[in-house]
């Protein structure tokens, strides 16, 4: 994954004049060695009032995130990480949001297999700040397969 890595990334969006930056909040480490906090503390003093989003994958990556100072903490890297691959963020009734919810102070933002209305109204009733629908309409050969497969899969040969 290559979320906003490196300051030459943040500097081209913040010369764009882009509202949020979303940046890798994984227990990876940025090029060059940095760490997350390394890489956090450079952009809050070069750029102090940009407003930042922590893509991660763990809960762990989100209580790290928050206490850094996020601006917004993003459940995007969710199961995609070989941190979190064993992790469903739907699983055991959105476990990893209620979790969040309950003990992050700073808005958490769903994304990350929000695949469905359904999937949406739920995590809307945990309590989470808002909901990033990606894959969900952006890929419609996804919605397509979605289709195909589930009229094949009661279908006779």
């Amino acid at each position: 994954m290559y979320i906003t890595t490196t300051m030459v990334e943040v500097e081209a969006l913040v010369d764009v004049g882009v509202d949020i930056i979303a940046l890798d909040a994984t227990s990876s480490l940025r090029p060059g060695g940095k760490t997350l906090s390394q890489f956090y503390k450079e952009i809050r003093q070069k750029f102090p009032h940009q407003k930042l989003m922590a893509d991660c994958s763990t809960l762990e990556e989100m209580l790290i995130a928050d206490k850094l100072g996020f601006d917004f903490i993003g459940t995007t890297l969710v199961g995609y990480t070989k941190q979190s691959k064993h992790l469903k963020i739907e699983a055991h009734d959105f476990e990893i949001i209620k979790k969040a919810v309950s003990i992050l102070r700073h808005p958490i933002i769903a994304e990350g297999n929000i695949s469905t209305p359904e999937k949406a109204k739920r995590v809307m009733e945990l309590g989470v700040y808002c909901i990033v629908v990606g894959s969900a309409i952006t890929r419609p050969q996804l919605i397509t397969k979605t289709f195909a497969d589930a009229i094949l899969e009661n279908r006779s040969e």
